[in-house]
């Protein structure tokens, strides 16, 4: 458990997010300039500004993560290699992605396995985090323990309950946090993402069994202050 008091510990688990799809050029050189400031674990950030992002994070600790086939989960897998190979070749050092969920709700198991056991396959082979979107809020209490079982087979670095975006995208809570470590097995993390606005919930969340956490209100937690509710 880190030392909540210490503010460059609490930077470390925190990936702060800016993936709207209004985002501009001049609002991402801000954030990534928070992201200096803060020494945040990584700038969650957009596809189309991962080699921009290396270039400008150059030198620093931090990450480049960004997202594969988000928020629809549903391109063909062939589709999300093609995506993956050019972030890879982008330099990306994680992303976050949703396997399929019409694919666990409709009981087609090996089709959703199959998807995080390739694409986790090819990301490691080439040096990048693997972190999957579990979209809790579309699942049921035994689908997502399923979900939990079929990543951590699957050897994906980071589980998340969720992207915090849409009606798939629920709320980080810590009876989550406890399903997911309950049934988590292998070298799965937890990392928690959805209304994490606030340095209470960030320790209730942590607490639970969570070390990393993605969030819009990685600042406003830092300041110790409360996010906006509408942000993700």
């Amino acid at each position: 458990m880190i030392n909540f008091n210490d503010k460059k510990a609490v930077a470390s688990v925190l990936q702060f997010t800016n993936v709207n799809p209004t985002l501009t050029k001049k609002e991402l050189i801000e954030h990534l300039e928070l992201c200096k400031e803060y020494v945040f674990n990584a700038a969650m950030i957009p596809p189309c500004y991962v080699s921009f992002a290396k270039d400008y994070l150059k030198g620093t600790s931090i990450k480049v993560a960004s997202i594969l086939n988000f928020p629809t989960a549903n391109d063909s897998l062939s589709m999300k290699m093609a995506a993956l190979e050019q972030l890879v070749a982008d330099g990306v050092d994680e992303f976050d992605f949703p396997p399929n969920p019409g694919y666990l709700i409709g009981g087609q198991e090996d089709l959703y396995f199959e998807e995080m056991k390739q694409i986790t396959e090819y990301a490691h082979q080439h040096g990048v985090g693997v972190k999957v979107m579990l979209e809790f809020g579309f699942l049921n209490e035994q689908q997502k323990i399923r979900a939990v079982e079929l990543a951590c087979k699957a050897n994906v670095d980071w589980l998340k309950n969720s992207s915090g975006w849409g009606e798939g995208g629920s709320a980080a809570t810590v009876e989550d946090v406890i399903l997911i470590k309950k049934h988590m097995f292998g070298i799965s993390k937890i990392k928690v993402s959805g209304k994490v606005n606030s340095l209470e919930k960030l320790i209730a969340l942590m607490e639970a069994g969570a070390s990393l956490a993605g969030t819009s209100s990685a600042v406003k937690i830092m300041q110790g202050l409360v996010g906006d509710v509408k942000a993700y």
